[in-house]
């Protein structure tokens, strides 16, 4: 799973697992866009909620794109508890 951080120029923040990268495209799985909640608090919806739900890959042309970036390691936890099947702890146990 490569779980990145994709700026639009639209200006969505969108975290994505990256499945397939072309000169032109990029293939993002499981795509969610952030929101505030609050001042403190982000929150993720479905970056395309009228997608037909058994579909879970979208391919997007790269010029809509300005930056990809690793997302920030407490994203990437969340994502993967979002998505993963199996869920491993990241932080070490102190035993």
């Amino acid at each position: 799973m490569t779980v990145q951080y994709i700026r639009c120029l639209s200006g969505e923040n969108v975290i994505a697992d990256v499945v397939e990268e072309s000169a032109d495209t990029l293939t993002l799985r499981n795509a969610i866009i952030s929101q505030m909640m609050n001042e403190q608090q982000l929150g993720f919806s479905p970056w395309a909620p009228l997608q037909d739900p058994d579909v879970n890959e979208i391919t997007i042309p790269k010029s809509v794109v300005i930056f990809i970036t690793d997302a920030a390691p407490q994203i990437v936890e969340q994502y993967q508890q979002m998505f993963s099947t199996i869920i491993s702890p990241t932080k070490n146990l102190i035993l």
